[in-house]
């Protein structure tokens, strides 16, 4: 049974929680310009390790707990990995970048944190997730308009005006808060979304581009809803989260292979759960994830963020894990020996 201090935090969690999913986005004041700094402070690795189940071939590497005195970040539940650089959505329309010093480096420490002001029709964006276009562009979907847009071309300025193109059905219907948190770039170019909103753990989703779109429906384990997805190394990586007030926020990534998200009017159901997160004071509430492939191209490095909906009660936090998919296949062999061996050793009577 959940103790008294865990029911305190998980109703005012809720709170803070459902005050975020009632309120839009809203105008803000912007700080001068000049250097932002950002500390990442590594999670106790025992807390971590204790709050993570992890899946065959799943290893984790790090978090962090990012603060800063800048009023700005916070909010974050969009997550893009670039080359150079991780890029990262506010839900109050900021865009944050920090650079790495090689592909693949996890030490933020070092890297040189930027926030540029997105603006949609006149007002910040309720940024949700990120992905890349065919070529190569940073595409932002929005809640609450319910669409897509493309960062333009060019130099980077401090404030990027965006100009948000309607989701078709069945996205565009979806509750005001409850929109697509999930886009993923499909090797081919596409954009898959996902939307949060869901009846008896189905998901609306829909393909993007390359002509008429494509509806699907993405199926969550039982109490969770898809936050955000990337693929990589031929598989969909899907972040689902889950929020009870009696447990409080749990998290978890799947994996289904991408071409099953090519099946006409199908229903994409991961095939595998890659890490789940639970716990108190260690999980938050988990909504962008970005996938990178580790060097030699044998797995992958996957990246979690968290949105704190700038509340004192929660955090933002990076986690940093990495999935080698080919253990899977050890995994099933291993299973499918144990049972040949035990089948083979019973008795005649045992095997009827």
């Amino acid at each position: 049974m959940a103790g008294p201090l865990l029911l305190r935090r998980s109703l005012a969690l809720a709170i803070a929680l459902l005050a975020t999913a009632t309120t839009p986005a809203c105008g803000r004041s912007v700080p001068a310009s000049g250097p932002v700094t950002v500390r990442a402070t590594p999670l106790p690795e025992d807390e971590l390790r204790a709050a993570t189940r992890l899946g065959p071939g799943a290893r984790l590497v790090e978090g962090w707990w990012l603060t800063s005195d800048d009023p700005r970040l916070g909010g974050l539940s969009g997550l893009l990995v670039e080359r150079d650089r991780l890029v990262l959505a506010s839900d109050r329309g900021w865009l944050w970048t920090v650079d790495r010093t090689q592909p693949g480096a996890a030490d933020l420490a070092t890297g040189s944190w930027r926030v540029r002001e997105l603006v949609s029709a006149g007002r910040p964006p309720d940024a949700e997730a990120l992905a890349h276009d065919e070529e190569g562009r940073i595409v932002v979907a929005t809640e609450g308009t319910h669409g897509v847009a493309r960062l333009p071309a060019g130099p980077a300025g401090r404030r990027v005006e965006l100009v948000a193109t309607p989701l078709p059905e069945p996205l565009s219907g979806l509750p005001l808060n409850q929109g697509v948190e999930a886009l993923a770039t499909l090797p081919d170019g596409r954009l898959l979304a996902i939307a949060e909103a869901g009846s008896d753990d189905l998901h609306p989703a829909a393909i993007l581009g390359g002509g008429p779109h494509r509806a699907l429906v993405y199926r969550s384990a039982p109490g969770f809803a898809p936050t955000g997805a990337d693929q990589g190394a031929g598989w969909l990586l899907v972040l689902e989260r889950r929020f009870s007030p009696l447990t409080g926020l749990a998290a978890r990534v799947t994996a289904a292979p991408v071409e099953q998200v090519d099946v006409p009017e199908g229903t994409i159901e991961p095939s595998t759960e890659v890490a789940r997160f639970a716990g108190p004071g260690v999980v938050d509430n988990m909504e962008g994830i970005a996938a990178e492939p580790i060097d030699g191209g044998d797995g992958l490095r996957l990246w979690l963020v968290s949105d704190d909906n700038f509340s004192p009660l929660q955090r933002t936090l990076l986690i940093l894990l990495e999935w080698r998919p080919q253990a899977l296949a050890r995994a099933s062999s291993r299973r499918f020996m144990r049972t040949s061996s035990a089948g083979s050793s019973a008795s005649p009577t045992e095997r009827r």
